[in-house]
């Protein structure tokens, strides 16, 4: 199983590398950024920050453990697992850090998912609703994609990262009901 994973791993690596052009490549960066720790965390305190001025502080908490432990649990792992980024030749820019997992899909997955969640529970079902989650689902798939594209990541990096991105963006919906006020 494992040599299979690591010869997909290559050939989408190198697929990408091969048809990756200027235009796109830029886009992707840009889309890229979208799932940067600096930008997630940035608005993860600003939510946090306008749901506790809202006092809806279960709402911060839970994307609190959503985001800050999402992160935390990709760099525990990648820190255990010591996987090796793509080489430098394929990278369309230079990453530093452990591969495994993705973070940039790790948030992404962690913070727009948990708006997910928000947003399913919250609004009637609907067009608005139904357009939200397709719009933050497709943010998620234009991120992990561009590690892709990028070079930066190989593909069961961004696999990893998105189920554990997942996982946590549960934790902390899980939490946001647990901790609620009831009445």
């Amino acid at each position: 199983m494992t040599g299979y994973l690591t010869g997909l791993d290559a050939q989408v690596l190198q697929y990408f590398f091969a048809y990756r052009d200027m235009t796109t490549t830029l886009s992707f960066i840009g889309i890229t950024e979208l799932g940067s720790t600096v930008f997630v965390c940035g608005l993860t305190l600003c939510f946090g920050i306008y749901f506790v001025f809202r006092r809806q502080v279960h709402l911060a908490a839970g994307l609190a453990v959503a985001v800050f432990g999402a992160g935390a649990a990709a760099l525990l792992i990648k820190e255990l697992i010591h996987r090796a980024r793509p080489e430098r030749v394929f990278q369309a820019y230079q990453e530093t850090g452990f591969s495994f997992p993705s973070g940039h899909a790790t948030l992404a997955a962690a913070f727009y998912g948990f708006l997910i969640c928000l947003v399913w529970r919250m609004l009637p079902p609907g067009f608005l609703r139904t357009a939200t989650v397709s719009a933050l689902a497709l943010l998620i798939a234009l991120i992990a994609f561009s590690r892709l594209y990028l070079g930066v990541h190989f593909l069961s990096d961004v696999f990893g990262g998105l189920l554990l991105g997942a996982a946590f963006a549960y934790l902390g919906a899980a939490f946001v009901r647990k901790i609620e006020p009831r009445g």
